[in-house]
């Protein structure tokens, strides 16, 4: 199953009620589709080229009562981390705590929901460069309430922060989620889809 492929499972399966987190939004691909057929759609992007670029999108596509944005990386810890200062809109960037000339914020998935107006998701997409595993277990409270998770893997960017997707997939797991691959691994980057058999 290709990326357009995973995409058209995400938009069968939302639902009208449905709050949806957009994690590593980049653009707002996913986050469009999200404000456009769900309740809610919360995008979470770290590279403020890429800010810029999906608060334009939603705009232009006229879903900005329909969308909230928040300019952070996710992680399993509150810090700061690097941006490429030559950053351009719409490209995937890894981040890193060392280089690059623009620091952003990192915050835990968790302490966003319990320190603000975001709703707690119903969906979650992440494809965030290797810090998935991070972010996860940043997200463990939050993702009780979470029907339904689309998780790009990236094995070799997962290495740099000294995990990997058997990381993932225990995460997923050990907080309630039946998980299935939706391509091939052997690329090293692929596609999880986990759904919470008691809240499907």
């Amino acid at each position: 199953m290709h990326e357009r492929q995973v995409l058209e499972d995400f938009i069968r399966s939302l639902r009208s009620d449905d709050i949806v987190w957009d994690c590593g939004s980049n653009v707002g691909l996913y986050a469009t589709f999200a404000a456009e057929i769900a309740a809610e759609s919360v995008a979470i992007e770290p590279a403020p080229s890429n800010v810029s670029a999906l608060s334009y999108n939603l705009s232009q596509n006229d879903l900005d009562d329909e969308s909230t944005i928040i300019a952070t990386a996710l992680g399993s810890s509150e810090g700061t981390v690097a941006v490429p200062a030559d950053a351009k809109p719409g490209e995937n960037h890894k981040l890193s705590s060392s280089g690059g000339s623009t620091q952003v914020p990192i915050k835990c998935g968790d302490d966003i929901t319990g320190s603000t107006d975001v709703p707690d998701p119903t969906v979650l997409t992440m494809d965030i460069e290797g810090a998935e595993a991070d972010a996860l277990d940043g997200l463990r409270e939050t993702l009780t309430n979470v029907r339904l998770a689309y998780v790009e893997v990236h094995e070799d960017l997962l290495a740099d922060y000294g995990r990997s997707a058997d990381d993932v997939m225990n995460i997923l797991e050990e907080t309630g989620f039946n998980v299935s691959c939706l391509n091939e691994r052997r690329s090293g980057n692929y596609h999880l889809k986990a759904v919470a058999n008691s809240r499907e």
